[in-house]
């Protein structure tokens, strides 16, 4: 399993339960039974998206680009940015990604995208569909 989307799993997974002991913690000091019961509900449904994740990634439904990022380019008045990234195999892909993720000019990068349902994979990628990405060594 790859370190990005393993360190999403755990910090999903420990996210949940930090909800679930702080709201039972408080809920009992304060006597309130429904903040207990929506703190169980909101740990339910943390494993729930954790167990989905973790398919996910068990299920190989998602793909790996590594390359070289060569440019990023904020766009102007959008939350987007645009990356372009040279793959091992020369083909050169435009990302657009959020801007808060920062990819370095000249840098090794391997970026996880989840497999888009009945299109070609490497014909859509959406921010939305980044999982994770990794700084490779030289």
């Amino acid at each position: 399993m790859p370190k990005p989307l393993l360190s999403k799993l755990i910090a999903q997974a420990v996210i949940g339960f930090f909800f679930l002991l702080v709201g039972c913690v408080y809920g009992i000091h304060s006597k309130d039974d429904i903040f207990i019961i929506l703190s169980l509900f909101i740990e339910l449904f943390s494993l729930i998206r954790t167990y989905n994740f973790y398919l996910l990634i068990h299920n190989e439904a998602c793909w790996a680009l590594s390359g070289t990022c060569v440019k990023q380019t904020t766009l102007p008045f959008k939350k987007d940015s645009q990356i372009i990234l040279v793959a091992e195999n020369q083909r050169e892909y435009t990302l657009t990604l959020d801007k808060s993720i920062k990819l370095l000019p000249e840098h090794h990068y391997r970026l996880y995208f989840r497999k888009s349902v009945g299109l070609d994979v490497y014909i859509s990628y959406a921010s939305t569909d980044l999982l994770g990405y990794e700084e490779l060594p030289e």
